[in-house]
């Protein structure tokens, strides 16, 4: 593999974690780790934690970390919350968050189906900063096993699509952090 392909390929695989949360807030700017577009983190949930919190057995995100004066805490979000939907998608694994708040439109309401003290009810949580299309794992796995029976050339037109759409993010990123600093100042 070239160098610039492992490029690429590295930062499919730690981009979502660069410029999201370590765990599970979506997409945010590297001075937001930890918590993403709306500053919570959650873990997924072993099926003891499923019974404490009386939680369906197929899905759940337990909320671990709410980060004062977010999107999540001004919502409603507390440590405890059990996420069972994101945007009308069910929640089974951190990456699911991740990918839900990551392309939620700025500005725009995105509902927070949780489970707190056993009973339902719907959060509406407005996610800070650009939204980005973060790739599914999944489709990752697929592409590079789908890279493997490639042509050269084939695979040069796809890395060089990569290529363009990381310079784009980065430039969109850059252009988040110096409108935030902007603010900042003023």
């Amino acid at each position: 593999m070239t160098k610039r392909a492992v490029r690429i390929l590295a930062a499919l695989l730690v981009l979502p974690w660069v410029a999201a949360p370590a765990t599970a807030g979506g997409a945010g700017l590297p001075d937001r780790l930890g918590g993403g577009r709306i500053g919570v983190q959650a873990q997924a949930m072993t099926p003891e934690l499923r019974e404490h919190f009386h939680a369906p057995p197929d899905r759940g995100l337990l909320v671990t970390r709410v980060e004062p004066g977010r999107p999540a805490e001004r919502a409603g979000v507390k440590v405890g919350d059990v996420i069972l939907e994101a945007g009308g998608e069910a929640q089974r694994g951190t990456w699911d968050l991740v990918r839900v708040v990551g392309r939620a439109p700025e500005g725009e309401k995105l509902p927070l189906h949780v489970l707190r003290d056993g009973k339902s009810r719907t959060i509406e949580v407005v996610p800070e900063g650009v939204a980005t299309p973060w790739p599914d794992p999944q489709g990752i796995s697929e592409w590079i096993e789908r890279g493997m029976q490639m042509g050269t050339e084939e695979l040069r037109e796809h890395l060089q699509e990569i290529e363009r759409r990381l310079e784009e993010l980065e430039k969109r990123i850059e252009e988040e952090r110096q409108r935030r600093d902007g603010a900042k100042r003023t």
